[in-house]
């Protein structure tokens, strides 16, 4: 369990804290490319890191990330005209440019020279993989290079990426993210809890855990986690016993600040908005293949780790982010859950996966008493990382700067699972290897 201390290190993300401070050192996805859909469109709310800000895209298609409020009167820029490379404020006119100058007061006389002393804060945006970032560190430190995701290498169309909003604090949706003793429980069908018949086959692949493979995760339901640092964060194995000659081995990685990886060519990122809400990120794609229509309509729809969304809804508990990203099924309605499904058919009795997900880590309030845990074994992975964000946050504040937000390069791996003999040293193992290594 973490102390009261940790926990709020942990936990707060504000600009002030050294949480905070920690994850405004690394490039940070904010919103589809598409939500800006071309220049002078309608400006978009944003909340990131305990801070309210607007998003819009200029005259010439630039991305601005500004304070929401004109530096004025503090009246709120969302509702600005958006016109001629600059965001108007609609109460007297200010304007700005997408790196918070104010080109114009209209409302000052023509001689002043106010507008020049007047600058919001902004931050730099990228643009890549369809995704908008930005970097919120210290101006006065260059931004890193973009993490290199295999994702961000594939085209276009041989990637599907959605967001949703959650109402729970980051860090325990990390956690969810990276601890592979609940696939056995949550995740799982009725059937999966009956014994697997002796002599099953099953050999390595690539993909996810459905097949030969991922069926072997029932046979063993207190698996043995491991953990081992590496540039980007934690490579936590969960070792399963088949009762044959090899080991089932699933392999997820934690990678710097708040991204995960189950197996296969799947990942997600909790952003966290606030303190009490977090942005879940879902990515899949493909090396080889674009996803046809049908696949994408079914992921639109929940399938897999994306969630259906309800369109043109706003979270009622967050009020400052663009509406269309609250689940269909989310806390305000049960999840849907359904309890004849959970007696015959899902130990959750919830069909939507993410929200599976959402059920726990929502449910546990929104930022988890962490005081109260009694952890076990199988929790190796989770204590890593948690110790692992805290001490970056620590040694930041002694002016040691996290060397994973500029090594991009180590960024280029996936999930994955592999079979080993028993005695194996899944460290040294070339299997592991091969089924972490992003490949395009």
């Amino acid at each position: 369990m973490l102390s009261q201390k940790d926990n709020e290190t942990l936990c707060r993300v504000g600009p002030e804290t050294p949480m905070g401070q920690l994850l405004r050192r690394f490039w940070i996805p904010f919103l589809h490319a598409n939500e800006l859909p071309g220049p002078d469109c309608n400006p978009i709310r944003v909340t990131l890191l305990n801070e309210r800000l607007v998003a819009f895209r200029d005259t010439d298609g630039r991305v601005g990330l500004i304070s929401n409020l004109c530096a004025h009167r503090n009246a709120d820029l969302f509702f600005g005209r958006n016109e001629e490379n600059g965001l108007r404020c609609t109460y007297h006119g200010w304007k700005y440019d997408v790196n918070g100058n104010c080109l114009d007061m209209p409302s000052e006389d023509e001689d002043s020279v106010f507008k020049d002393k007047i600058r919001l804060v902004s931050y730099p945006v990228e643009e890549a993989a369809g995704i908008l970032w930005t970097y919120m560190g210290p101006a006065e430190l260059k931004p890193p290079a973009l993490p290199k995701f295999e994702w961000m290498r594939v085209p276009d169309d041989y990637r599907y990426v959605s967001w949703n909003v959650q109402d729970n604090n980051y860090a325990q949706a990390i956690e969810g993210g990276i601890d592979s003793a609940h696939v056995n429980y949550l995740h799982s069908t009725v059937d999966s809890h009956r014994p697997a018949p002796a002599g099953a086959v099953a050999r390595p692949g690539r993909g996810g855990e459905g097949g030969q493979l991922g069926s072997l995760i029932g046979r063993d339901k207190h698996p043995k986690l491991f953990v081992k640092n590496t540039d980007y964060g934690l490579l936590i194995g969960a070792r399963r016993h088949t009762g044959e000659d090899k080991d089932y081995w699933r392999l997820n990685n934690f990678l710097m600040p708040f991204w995960t990886t189950p197996p296969g060519r799947s990942m997600h990122a909790f952003v966290p908005l606030d303190d009490f809400h977090v942005a879940r990120w879902s990515i899949t794609w493909q090396a080889d293949a674009p996803y046809s229509a049908a696949e994408r309509a079914a992921m639109r729809h929940g399938q897999g780790i994306h969630s259906e969304l309800e369109a043109g809804t706003r979270s009622p508990t967050l009020p400052y982010m663009p509406p269309g990203h609250v689940p269909t099924h989310n806390r305000w309605n049960d999840y849907q859950i359904d309890r004849e499904m959970q007696r015959q058919e899902t130990f959750t009795g919830i069909k939507d996966f993410g929200a599976q997900d959402y059920s726990i880590q929502e449910g546990m309030g929104i930022i988890s008493d962490r005081s109260t845990e009694h952890l076990g074994v199988t929790d190796r992975g989770i204590i890593a990382m948690r110790r692992m964000l805290i001490d970056s946050a620590r040694d930041l504040l002694e002016g040691i700067e996290p060397a994973s937000a500029h090594n991009p390069e180590s960024y280029w791996v996936h999930g994955g699972q592999t079979l080993l003999p028993v005695d194996a040293d899944w460290e040294q193992a070339e299997e592991v290897t091969k089924a972490v290594t992003a490949i395009v």
